[in-house]
């Protein structure tokens, strides 16, 4: 059986930046590393991982785009098609004025935007998905420590239960001074847990996504 894995991604902010700047590789460095976070969940030699989701929130903006594995098109391995398609969906949110309540707007096959009022309401729709355990990746382990009922020392292979989610913040002081993280502690059957020795983000996806990968192996 092949487990369905959701990374939320936790960013401050969108960038701004067109198919121009892209093509004179001015592309801004942060928006690069999301496309890393994208290849690293999805890319595989010759084939995208269906069973794989994966959705972005721009907390400054309340915008959240989705990409849903099984209905992805489009995306190549490179990261001027993930820019692209990212710059395309961030477009279609920032042009319309909707929220939660309207539903998810396509930008491309597999790849929808939303708008949210506030916090609040994005953690609604993000509750309302949750089937399994929802584990959020932080790296300062010494700050999650006293959150002893949530604290866990490390990965074991029974986190990936089918439709698990894996909270991965983007920036250093999510746990000193950020709103919604007492938001996500309201939400049920989380778990904080530290990967601080693998620094970059895309390599956390890789790792969770090699850990899933062997899981799966043993169970097929």
């Amino acid at each position: 059986m092949i487990r369905l894995v959701n990374f939320l991604l936790l960013t401050k902010k969108s960038h701004q930046y067109n198919k121009e700047i892209i093509d004179k590789g001015l592309t801004p460095q942060k928006v690069y590393k999301l496309c890393s976070c994208i290849r690293e969940t999805f890319c595989l030699s010759y084939s995208i991982r269906k069973d794989n989701n994966l959705f972005i929130y721009f907390q400054k903006e309340y915008i959240l785009i989705c990409f849903i594995g099984n209905e992805l098109r489009y995306l190549g391995p490179d990261e001027r098609s993930q820019a692209l398609l990212l710059e395309k969906a961030l477009n279609k949110a920032n042009e319309i004025d909707f929220n939660v309540k309207d539903g998810r707007t396509q930008s491309t096959p597999g790849i929808y935007a939303l708008k949210f009022l506030d916090h609040h309401s994005f953690l609604g729709y993000i509750s309302s998905l949750v089937i399994g355990n929802v584990h959020i990746i932080i790296d300062k382990e010494e700050l999650i420590k006293k959150e002893r009922d949530i604290y866990a020392r490390n990965i074991k292979f029974e986190f990936f239960k089918d439709r698990n989610w894996f909270v991965i913040p983007t920036y250093d002081n999510f746990i000193g001074n950020s709103k919604i993280l007492d938001l996500i502690k309201e939400m049920k059957n989380i778990k904080f847990f530290s990967l601080s020795k693998i620094k970059q983000i895309e390599n956390k996806i890789l790792y969770i996504n090699y850990l899933k990968d062997q899981q799966d192996s043993v169970r097929l």
